[in-house]
């Protein structure tokens, strides 16, 4: 795979794709071949079939759903979803954590490129596009550029953001700020997937810190949400950032402490 340590044009790549995202007849037919998206659900009712309605604008080869824990009518609503035949589903009715499902989509998954979505977080098709074009064109992992800091209101997620800094400086990729693994949405090839482990993609920290420490070569998107998305989204947020913001440091010590064993 080429090197991308330092990646010095990558995120301005990014960027300007994003900015200028259109999905044209060629893109629509290589994602016809090469694309899997996987989607992870859990109470999210009232956006699912909106982030499956984008997902088909990208005209995959694949939708790999993983419903899981699901208390409202989250699986009705995707078993009902008048969808492409190349849709899957796969429904537990426990929890599965934040990002087993992952993992659990990665090994079903048939295309070389994998896009993973939340079915709480609707992101208009044109602005998905880039992750996958990125990844089509020898990017081996499209990130969500994320800012250092949204926000002072809740402490908890301020430090998650500080330990993905951290993580990225500690890596000599510090032009990535707050970008991680952990973020959704993100796009990576199927080689890329395997070299790191795809059982790994349940600790998105731990993926993320063995791609950089394979080198390989690590880009950031900027998106944005429809209003009235990111309001939904946010509001799901509040109700579950102590619990998720505990899992994500949790996750983050995890591959420090890995780094720290490696390095010694």
């Amino acid at each position: 795979m080429p090197n991308g340590r330092k990646g010095p044009k990558e995120p301005a790549k990014g960027y300007k794709a994003a900015q200028n995202a259109r999905i044209s007849a060629g893109d629509k037919l290589e994602n016809q071949g090469r694309l899997s998206i996987i989607i992870g659900v859990e109470q999210d009712e009232n956006t699912i079939v909106k982030v499956l309605r984008q997902a088909e604008k990208l005209c995959p080869l694949e939708i790999v759903v993983v419903v899981h824990g699901s208390r409202d009518r989250s699986l009705e609503q995707v078993l009902t979803y008048a969808a492409t035949p190349a849709m899957r589903v796969y429904a537990y009715p426990y929890a599965l954590g934040e990002d087993v499902w992952r993992a659990i989509g990665a090994q079903e998954a048939a295309g070389d490129v994998w896009l993973f979505l939340e079915g709480k977080q609707i992101i208009a098709a044109q602005q998905l596009q880039p992750f996958v074009r990125l990844c089509y064109r020898g990017t081996d992992i499209a990130l969500r550029q994320a800012h250092p800091f949204p926000g002072r209101k809740n402490s908890g997620q301020d430090s998650v953001q500080l330990a993905k800094c951290f993580l990225n400086s500690l890596l000599e990729r510090g032009e990535l700020g707050s970008s991680s693994m952990d973020d959704l949405p993100f796009a990576i090839t199927r080689e890329a997937a395997v070299s790191i482990g795809t059982h790994h993609l349940f600790v998105p920290a731990v993926a993320h810190l063995i791609a950089l420490q394979k080198e390989l070569r690590v880009t950031h998107v900027r998106t944005r949400q429809k209003r009235s998305a990111a309001r939904e989204a946010k509001a799901t947020e509040r109700a579950r950032a102590s619990t998720q913001a505990l899992t994500e440091l949790g996750d983050h010590l995890e591959a420090l402490s890995l780094w720290q064993k490696e390095a010694k």
